[in-house]
């Protein structure tokens, strides 16, 4: 009907904005800090999310893409199963705008596969905690790195609502190891992230599935910082980092073929000596 149509109008012309803000952005990166070699990581990168980085005077693109299928429950069960299955692949000196001339990458530069579990446990109305361990694979073919990447924790998500505001408190503690084969190494770390969102329509009262905004923010703090494959020299007690950004997608989600399609956007990540600028896909978490 007119409204569905003027939703998938609005998202072409929303998502046409994150395209331009992309190419911007790819630009924009300055070679990498010491901090900023640390986050780079891509065995890490499976972990932390999509960005657009600059190591070196090259360009590395990584994008995170949040493939998972929840499995069949009830609506009162209070224990829910959710079964994940990431899949990171990296680009190197590709700008988002080179489509226009060459067309896609032939190839990818790097990738990773890290499958996993997720148990959603709903211990009152409004509060979920959620035990998580995932392990697979990421390979970097540019500099022939191979590694082995596990994750487990625990994540908190409180719920409320202010009027037609949905808001969320997070807090999450993980733990993650790469273990990278090629060089004979093992790297990890300890992560504390907590933050909060708020999620609106954009018309009210909403219709059915209407076109919504989620502006989140965030702190992390690690114990023990990563280091990068090329540069394993330890770098620990890095300072907290900050992400503010925001996604777009629909109040109900959409689905292609029944597939899930994830929401959209765009954040900046911010500390002592790091500036990333990152497209989000699915959570900002």
């Amino acid at each position: 009907g007119p409204s569905r149509q003027g939703n998938v109008r609005r998202m072409r012309r929303m998502l046409c904005l994150l395209g331009l803000l992309s190419c911007a952005q790819a630009g924009a990166a300055e070679p990498l800090t010491r901090s900023e070699q640390s986050f780079v990581n891509f065995g890490f990168a499976t972990q932390l999310g999509s960005g657009v980085y600059s190591l070196s005077g090259r360009t590395l693109q990584v994008y995170n893409l949040p493939f998972a299928w929840q499995l069949p429950a009830a609506p009162e069960d209070r224990v829910r199963i959710r079964l994940v299955a990431p899949v990171t692949v990296g680009f190197l000196d590709f700008k988002p705008v080179d489509v226009l001339h060459t067309g896609l990458p032939e190839h990818l530069d790097s990738y990773g596969f890290v499958p996993g579990i997720e148990v959603d446990v709903r211990v009152r109305d409004g509060w979920r905690l959620q035990p998580f361990a995932q392990a697979g694979i990421a390979r970097d073919r540019h500099d022939d790195v191979d590694q082995r990447v596990y994750a487990f924790g625990l994540r908190s998500a409180i719920d409320f609502d202010h009027g037609p505001t949905h808001w969320q408190q997070y807090d999450e503690l993980a733990r993650v190891v790469v273990e990278q084969r090629s060089y004979d190494h093992t790297d990890d770390y300890t992560r504390l992230r907590t933050g909060v969102t708020a999620r609106r329509p954009f018309e009210e009262p909403a219709p059915e599935n209407q076109v919504d905004i989620l502006g989140y923010a965030f702190t992390e703090v690690y114990t023990d910082a990563p280091a990068g494959p090329a540069n394993s020299a330890a770098d620990r007690g890095a300072p907290p980092q900050y992400e503010l950004g925001f996604t777009l997608g629909t109040t109900r989600g959409l689905h292609v073929w029944k597939i899930p399609v994830p929401r959209v956007g765009f954040g900046l990540r911010f500390g002592d000596g790091l500036l990333v600028y990152r497209l989000v896909f699915g959570s900002p978490y």
